[in-house]
């Protein structure tokens, strides 16, 4: 006989991630879980009299419930890593360079595009770094190169080229 899974709506108070293990609780698996039994399981199992029936008034309020507890993660300890915000919105900026040769890191949270222009010729190198103490040459002075946060490049010049930070 199968075991049957009667999990109703987690508590508030049940994080949806295990700080543990990093995963999706075991509660929250189970209510998971449930829905996806009570849906079909992934099957074509739905019939037209299961369409027409109206759900009620507490599954709608719980339906509610389980929504307003998914923004709320979104917008709390989680959102750094599920946000889907972009940094568009953040204009481009210059970056001023110092003597050669000169070095400047991503501290920003977010990827950000390094725009190389202006002076042909004037850059002789150009060398990026992922911990700032190895360092790696691009074999490409002018273009535009990614930077992670905490990532560096490095612009050994003759004559100091125009260099633009975009935000990603």
């Amino acid at each position: 006989m199968a075991l049957l899974n009667v999990t109703n709506i987690p508590s508030e108070r049940e994080p949806f991630i295990d700080e543990r293990t990093g995963l999706v609780s075991r509660t929250w698996y189970r209510f998971l879980l449930r829905l996806f039994d009570i849906t079909g399981a992934g099957g074509n199992t739905i019939t037209i009299e299961d369409l027409q029936k109206a759900p009620s008034d507490t599954l709608i309020s719980q339906f509610f419930e389980l929504d307003k507890k998914v923004d709320g993660l979104l917008a709390g300890p989680l959102a750094s890593s599920i946000t889907e915000q972009t940094y568009y919105t953040i204009a481009p900026f210059d970056i001023v360079l110092t003597a050669s040769p000169f070095t400047y890191q991503n501290t920003a949270s977010y990827t950000l595009d390094v725009l190389m222009g202006g002076n042909i010729g004037g850059v002789v190198k150009l060398e990026f770094s992922r911990d700032g103490v190895t360092w790696y040459e691009t074999g490409s002075f002018y273009g535009m190169f990614t930077l992670s946060p905490y990532d560096s490049i490095k612009i050994t010049y003759v004559a100091a080229p125009t260099v633009t930070g975009i935000p990603r």
